[in-house]
């Protein structure tokens, strides 16, 4: 049941994914098997392969809810049919914190997918404990992969603005944009130099691969 509900949360998951977050003390034939029997069954369902390389190439399997773990839910419409590469790479993104947690630099006290912080969504919002530094902190995440134009960047940094103006709470999380590599973080830096000064200063801009002690700093 944990498995479909990380399948319902995430909207697609690839089997690295579910090997770290629910299968880590196993061998990698267990989630094999468990996953295989789920997709017999109807709970889950392939999409199809992940990209293993920017130019292409086979990779992991990609898997979302099938059709009797979309009625556990009562989600309505059409199944993907195609993999979303933005929602594997919030996916990622979690994986990198659970990794960070593991390992004792953060503790996850609450996370959620596609968070509604009204006008605007959040892609995952989390919040967590530092240990060592004895100290908690929110951050929306917003995944970019380099495809959004300058316009809706700049509509979701001032929708987030809004929400900040509107909320009763005294602190108002970071809102971080994450990306793959220091050509889509240029870009985004300069999207973010046309929004005003104040919707700048909650902004930032970090890539994966750095966000755990770019968080720590923030």
């Amino acid at each position: 049941m944990e498995i479909i509900k990380g399948a319902a949360a995430f909207s697609q998951l690839a089997m690295p994914h579910f090997r770290e977050l629910y299968f880590r003390d196993r061998s990698h034939s267990v989630a094999d098997v468990v996953l295989t029997r789920l997709v017999r069954l109807g709970y889950l369902a392939r999409v199809g392969r992940r990209a293993s390389q920017p130019q292409g190439g086979a990779g992991a399997w990609v898997y979302q809810l099938g059709r009797f773990g979309r009625a556990l839910f009562d989600i309505q419409g059409r199944a993907a049919t195609q993999v979303s590469n933005h929602a594997l790479m919030i996916a990622d993104t979690f994986v990198s914190l659970r990794e960070a947690e593991r390992a004792g630099v953060l503790s996850i006290k609450r996370w959620e997918v596609e968070l509604p912080v009204p006008p605007v969504r959040a892609d995952l919002f989390v919040s967590v404990d530092f240990p060592t530094q004895r100290r908690s902190s929110s951050y929306f995440l917003e995944i970019d992969l380099g495809n959004e134009a300058r316009s809706v960047i700049l509509e979701k940094i001032a929708g987030y603005w809004q929400a900040a103006n509107a909320a009763s709470e005294e602190y108002f999380p970071y809102v971080v944009f994450v990306v793959r590599n220091e050509a889509v973080a240029n870009q985004l830096k300069r999207y973010i130099r046309d929004a005003p000064a104040e919707q700048q200063d909650m902004v930032r801009v970090f890539m994966l691969g750095e966000l755990i002690p770019q968080l720590m700093q923030l």
